[in-house]
């Protein structure tokens, strides 16, 4: 059985991974595109951040999200997404 920090830690993976092939030349144009289209909904880290959170709160973690154990909080580090819209 997955866990809720296991979950939450496939998440985090998924995006970057999703970030990593948007940035590759040799992807397929049109995958790119759909790509960035998940991206644009996608949750950063920081917002998985607070999932978790709220999850805990609600004590429905256990087919929910957890913090991953040994994972620095996101908010205390957090970095603008690559490529997207700045909002300054």
């Amino acid at each position: 059985m997955t866990t809720p920090a296991e979950r939450t830690r496939a998440l985090r993976l998924a995006g970057e991974l999703l970030q990593d092939l948007a940035r590759l030349e040799d992807v397929p144009a049109t995958l790119r595109v759909r790509i960035r289209g998940v991206l644009r909904h996608y949750p950063e880290e920081w917002q998985l951040r607070m999932m978790t959170e709220d999850w805990q709160r609600l004590g429905s973690s256990t087919f929910g999200l957890a913090p991953e154990p040994d994972r620095p909080d996101p908010l205390l580090t957090l970095k603008p997404r690559q490529g997207g819209a700045d909002l300054t």
